[in-house]
């Protein structure tokens, strides 16, 4: 009977112990999920934040540009020469004009300037190997675009068009193009979040860890201990009763707690043990 009921509690011990283990890991589980979710989240916002304001960026350079090529008062601050080649219909230095312009006082790493669908003319920063045929040459429907690369390198670029008016000068298609390099804008936004979430992932490792140890202590000892205070003792109690019973040695009277789960053993028991007494009282008449 001993053998019997400690491999029932082993097999109990089991169960509970992997019960409470795939509990702690699906918690874990979902926190790690939440964990890696939220991060893509915020690197995606920032990475959108990143673009938004170079984008803010760049319009703020263009319409600094349309100003000064529309504003002759502005224009001529710059170059009189230039002024009096576009009063004789020269209107090549324009290109020049508009690309230093650009490239010395703001922060762009690319500038274009497209007539007619070709480039007419092109600046870059210092780096980068540009092959005039592999330039955007026109606008996307959203007004920029994200490059994957530029100049021979790999990275976040972000390209923007514009339109400039300059009919005063009897130019009709005239476009800008800049480009700005965002690429480790975005890589210092994708080390902070995945510092972050591995961070996390680290404690939450930890924290996992230790709760699995926890449990399985607990459950081990947890499961034993209680296991053997109400179940296993009163079991053992009740077939001991039963057995000094069968063999006449029990002494006094079994009780019944109404209120326990083997009420209905420990009525039994007494009945027998008093069916018992009265044949033993009626062997020895």
């Amino acid at each position: 009977m001993k053998g019997k009921t400690g491999k029932e509690m082993r097999n109990l011990m089991l169960m509970v112990s992997i019960s409470v283990l795939l509990l702690v890991l699906a918690i874990v589980a979902y926190f790690m999920t939440d964990v890696i979710i939220t991060t893509n989240r915020n690197i995606e916002r920032n990475e959108e934040l990143v673009v938004e304001q170079s984008v803010l960026t760049l319009n703020k350079i263009q319409d600094s540009v349309q100003n000064i090529t529309t504003d002759a008062s502005l224009f001529s601050l710059f170059n009189q020469e230039l002024i009096n080649n576009l009063l004789a219909g020269n209107t090549e230095g324009i290109d020049h004009f508009i690309i230093e312009f650009v490239s010395s006082f703001y922060p762009v790493d690319y500038v274009g300037v497209i007539r007619d669908g070709k480039l007419s003319g092109y600046s870059a920063s210092d780096g980068y190997e540009i092959d005039p045929e592999k330039m955007p040459l026109e606008s996307t429907e959203e007004g920029f675009e994200v490059l994957e690369s530029m100049g021979g390198r790999e990275g976040y670029f972000i390209s923007e068009f514009y339109e400039l008016n300059l009919k005063m000068l009897d130019i009709d298609e005239f476009s800008v193009n800049m480009i700005i390099d965002r690429t480790e804008d975005m890589a210092d936004v994708r080390s902070y979040f995945e510092g972050q979430r591995n961070d996390l992932v680290m404690r939450l490792s930890i924290a996992a860890g230790i709760a699995i140890v926890l449990s399985l202590l607990l459950t081990t000892f947890g499961v034993s201990y209680f296991t053997r205070k109400y179940v296993i003792e009163p079991i053992d109690e009740l077939n001991r009763a039963a057995e000094e019973i069968s063999e006449g040695t029990y002494k006094g009277e079994v009780t019944v707690d109404p209120e326990s789960a083997y009420a209905a053993l420990q009525g039994l028991l007494r009945s027998g043990q008093k069916v018992l007494n009265r044949m033993d009282e009626q062997f020895r008449e």
